[in-house]
């Protein structure tokens, strides 16, 4: 008898929840450390300049990467990068980051999401 290997699927409404708390974590981070004002010009930049929405942010983390470090340095958006993991961890009941200075935002939230797909959202 020949075994079909089935392929897991990923829910819509999964990604959707992960990238709604996702962009919560960003907004609260930036929000936190920097001011509100300065949140809505980064999401203001991002749309009129890199061409990417607040929607969009989660498919789109390496511009967010780029436009943190071309606006604060190596160092700011190091620190930012690491607070919205911390953040985003934290309010999906993971471990706290294991922090890398190789791991980039990018990396930290792949990491996250796979945990919770594999957790079930």
């Amino acid at each position: 008898m020949r075994r079909i290997q089935l392929i897991a699927l990923t829910r819509p409404e999964d990604d959707q929840k992960f990238n709604k708390i996702l962009l919560e974590s960003i907004d609260e981070t930036i929000s936190d450390l920097l001011s509100k004002k300065v949140k809505d010009a980064l999401y203001t930049h991002l749309e009129r300049v890199r061409s990417v929405s607040k929607d969009e942010i989660p498919y789109r983390l390496d511009v967010l990467s780029r436009t943190l470090e071309d606006t604060f340095g190596a160092g700011g958006s190091l620190t930012i990068s690491r607070a919205i993991a911390k953040r985003l961890y934290f309010r999906l009941e993971m471990a706290p980051i294991n922090v890398t200075p190789a791991r980039t935002l990018k990396e930290y939230i792949e990491n996250a999401r796979k945990n919770f797909r594999r957790k079930g959202g």
